[in-house]
């Protein structure tokens, strides 16, 4: 065993011998959710997605949720809380108010997970494919099992040694830069914004004759959710249920800390996937 697998966290399910129980946190079309289902019929005693929660009411993927039987949870965040954007453009005191009302509203989901968990059993793993930052309780009682899904390649830096690719278009601006493929990262998720530690990426699509026009960048992006969201969740989420993964104590030079698979320290983006890979 190398050193840093002896000072490593490791990841994965609390109770050996059962399926991992996986929630879900959904904003759209529920993409990751099928993935996750599918998993489930492959091998329901390895997997089992129990609840899906979202921030709204008219979201495909509760309806997805619904149809395979899993509990399904609408919310009113928009409604109690408003917009980012507004409140951005509103100035720094709409910033603030907008933050208090966010954290507020995912303090009472976590209340109410926290609850269902103490009826039906502990969640593994959460998942999400939400679109709405979060902030505390609900993610301190999530640490280190929560993970999202970013359509960007989140080893790429600025020179500062940021992550480049953040954000809410980075399939766009990759490409807008010259990128000539574009991939997705699964990753932890912290109190950053898109800059926790780097479990896996999925193989790299190609842009090809593609330009950075909306038009253009949406149809990447939809070809990039099949290409590389699916195997990015996909092993993650296995590599998840097999204790395969860990976390270091030492770090990377965006701050984000190093990744292990199979007890061996990976760069930063951990886990590169390409077309070979199952």
């Amino acid at each position: 065993m190398t050193e840093a697998a002896r000072r490593a966290r490791v990841l994965g399910p609390s109770g050996p011998g059962r399926p991992l129980r996986i929630g879900v946190l959904a904003s759209a079309t529920g993409g990751n959710l099928r993935t996750l289902l599918s998993l489930q019929h492959t091998a329901p005693d390895r997997f089992q997605v129990c609840l899906v929660a979202s921030h709204g009411v008219r979201v495909a993927a509760l309806d997805v949720a619904r149809e395979a039987g899993v509990e399904a949870w609408t919310g009113d965040f928009d409604a109690r809380c408003g917009s980012a954007s507004q409140a951005a453009a509103d100035g720094p005191d709409a910033v603030r108010r907008y933050r208090e009302r966010a954290r507020s509203w995912h303090d009472g989901l976590h209340c109410r997970m926290a609850s269902w968990e103490a009826d039906h059993g502990p969640l593994d793993l959460v998942v999400l494919a939400y679109h709405r930052w979060i902030e505390g309780a609900l993610l301190d009682r999530y640490a280190h099992r929560m993970i999202n899904q970013h359509p960007g390649d989140l080893s790429v830096l600025a020179a500062d040694g940021s992550r480049a690719l953040t954000g809410k278009d980075p399939v766009r601006l990759a490409m807008s830069q010259g990128h000539r493929a574009t991939r997705t990262s699964c990753f932890l998720v912290d109190g950053s914004h898109d800059g926790g530690a780097v479990l896996c990426m999925g193989p790299p699509v190609p842009v090809g004759d593609r330009r950075p026009t909306a038009e253009d960048a949406w149809r990447q992006e939809l070809l990039q959710k099949e290409r590389s969201d699916r195997p990015c969740l996909e092993w993650t989420v296995r590599a998840f249920a097999a204790g395969r993964l860990a976390v270091d104590g030492a770090r990377h030079v965006d701050g984000s800390r190093v990744v292990l698979v199979d007890g061996e320290a990976t760069p930063l983006g951990g886990k590169r996937l390409d077309d070979t890979d199952d």
